[in-house]
Parts: C-alpha cells; structure tokens; sequence
C-alpha cells in the first residue's frame, strides 16, 4: 500500500500536469494576419481570349479573359494565394470556427468557358466537385503531385466528385484540353489556412494558431513571391515569411507592393 506521501506526490503531480495541459491550451490562443497586394507599375488590361473555334464560346457574354494577371484601376492585385506552410506530417491545430465547413463540398464550375473560381482553395476534408453549367462539353485536368492527377471531361450541365487525401505545398494547375485557353488552380491542404486576394487585392487568415508560423506567398505568373518587403519584414527567397502570431492580436503586414516586371 502507498503511503500517505506518496498519494500525496501522485496528486500533486497529476495536478500539475492538468495545469500544465490547461495552460497550454490557454496560452497557445488564436491570431490574424491581414494585408494588400498593390502592383507596382504598369500592368495591361486583361484582354479576352481568342475563343473563336467554339461557336458558343466566342459569343458567350461576358467574353472569357485571360486571367492570369487580375488587377483593378488602383493597381490592386487579385488572386495571389497566402497559405500556411507546415512540416511533413505535422499537424496544425484547426480553430472550431472552421469545423462546420470542413466537410462542405469545395466547387469548381465551368461556366462561361472560364474556371470558376480561377484558383481553388480545398482542404483534404472536403469533397471537390468539378461541374459544368455550359451548354458544351469540357474537359478538366488537374496536374497534381501528391494526389491522383485527372483528366475528365464533364459534359453539358454535369459533375464529378473527386476526394484528395495529401496536401499540395503549392498550388497546381487545371486545364481544359477541349479550350487550351481555360486555365485555373488548385491548391490542397490538409487545413484551412489558406486565402486568394479579393479583386481589391485585400487578403485576410483568421484564427491561426499562436506560435511561430511560416506563411507563404504565390502569384501564378512568379511562382513564389521572392524578396517583397512587408511591414515588419521582407519575403526570403522562397516567398515566405515567419511571424508570430499572438493570441487575440492581428498581424497587418501593409502593403505588399509587387514589382510589374515579376507580372510579365
């Protein structure tokens, strides 16, 4: 039988150890980091896309556009991806903000001879359905690396599911090989810090776990965003930075002015 010190001991350190786990809890908390993507320099309008050997896409209203370099009359630029970047087989804990859309189907519509959205954004979690609301057939390819790559065509006012089981570390490209001109993106990932640019060039990652956390940073005419400057820092030569992220505190890196010559 123990004696009276030693059930003392255990209880101590039991407790200590709930304390400890508590605390861990408690301190590890939850932040933002928010910012803008600004062109610097002169950037040419998007054009529309020589559609013109599919009757009804070279008619459709609006007109497909070249989309890989969107940016409005202030020189805000879209669709750059920020994303977290995590080691292998690391897991990142997941704020309960984001469990009630982990299992909502993540869509990719061809509509219009155009991807919508341009860039995907999915979490290993969620069922991606690729559909088609044209009235013409399509076929939609996706260069994968870690998941099964596909290459299926989905006829007038159909889909497809596909699941994906790994993470990308970057995202990857959808084609249409029916219209060489219809060009999108997908990235893959285990959890759901990641977000595109609005057409204002404003992006913003909520609830990230506190710690020192690497995020990165991506255009799909670069490739990884090399050696910007942001507020606090600059971008190393793989387009990432590392913050810390405080509980209950917001990270604005500014202004993040990218060089038009990166967009050629």
């Amino acid at each position: 039988m123990k004696s009276f010190a030693s059930l003392i001991l255990s209880g101590l350190l039991i407790a200590g150890l709930a304390l400890a786990e508590s605390s861990d809890v408690e301190a590890a908390g939850w932040g933002t980091i928010k910012g803008k993507f600004v062109v610097d320099g002169d950037v040419a309008e998007a054009k529309p896309v020589d559609a013109s050997k599919d009757p009804y896409c070279a008619k459709h209203d609006p007109a497909p556009i070249d989309q890989s370099v969107v940016v409005d009359d202030s020189g805000n630029l879209a669709n750059v991806v920020v994303f977290l970047r995590t080691g292998r087989n690391e897991k990142v804990d997941v704020h309960p903000d984001y469990d009630a859309a982990k299992d909502e189907p993540a869509v990719l519509d061809n509509h219009g001879c155009t991807f919508v959205p341009h860039i995907s954004l999915v979490r290993t979690s969620q069922p991606f359905i690729v559909k088609n609301s044209d009235p013409v057939g399509h076929n939609t390819k996706a260069s994968l690396i870690k998941n099964a790559s596909f290459n299926q065509t989905i006829p007038a006012d159909d889909e497809v599911t596909f699941n994906f089981t790994k993470g990308e570390a970057i995202p990857l490209p959808v084609d249409c090989n029916i219209h060489p001109f219809m060009h999108g993106y997908v990235l893959v990932k285990d959890d759901p810090y990641m977000v595109t640019s609005a057409a204002d060039g404003t992006f913003e990652v909520k609830n990230i776990p506190a710690g020192k956390r690497e995020f990165e940073f991506w255009h799909e005419k670069p490739g990884r965003l090399k050696s910007l400057k942001y507020n606090g820092g600059t971008l190393n030569r793989q387009g990432r930075a590392q913050l810390t992220i405080a509980d209950g505190q917001t990270i604005d890196l500014g202004e993040i002015k990218i060089p038009s010559s990166m967009l050629k």
